[in-house]
């Protein structure tokens, strides 16, 4: 038996939203190796630390745009399902729970799907509050005096 239109449909939103996420996930690692580099923290060159902490920020705000066309292809996805997992297809499911009975495989998937949208949006706002962070570094690390690195400012205010 051949696959559900929706079905091959929905894997033309999944792909590219599975890719947006490891593209999402490679630079949020390639801003927390800017931001964990021994330079960053022992510089004295404004200049430096400004453009590895600048370097962290525009990981981020892309990490955070591809984040967000991910969870828009998921959203994409189960409205494909719900129209499609019905008696009707010109008309949509109520809801994933409505399909738990009648097609479980497809209620398991969709409940999934939900399940990594919001890990999703609940990494999207943390990427958002990353960035808000990284800027205000950004500001207070170019307004150090030159003597000091980071981590020398970071220890005197300990004390």
């Amino acid at each position: 038996m051949a696959e559900p239109w929706w079905k091959r449909a929905a894997g033309a939103f999944l792909d590219p939203a599975l890719l947006n996420c490891l593209r999402a996930s490679h630079l949020l690692g390639a801003a927390l190796g800017d931001l964990e580099s021994e330079e960053l923290l022992h510089t004295r060159d404004a200049a430096g630390r400004y453009i590895l902490l600048d370097s962290a920020a525009r990981s981020v705000e892309e990490a955070s745009w591809f984040l967000s066309i991910s969870m828009d292809g998921t959203v994409g996805v189960e409205l494909l399902a719900l129209r499609g997992c019905g008696p009707d297809p010109t008309h949509l499911v109520a809801s994933i729970d409505d399909t738990r009975d009648a097609r479980h495989g497809v209620w398991l998937a969709l409940a999934r799907l939900r399940s990594a949208r919001e890990d999703g949006q609940v990494a999207l706002r943390v990427a958002e509050a990353a960035f808000s962070h990284l800027q205000a570094a950004q500001f207070m690390a170019t307004r150090l005096p030159p003597a000091a690195g980071l981590h020398a400012v970071m220890e005197e205010q300990d004390r």
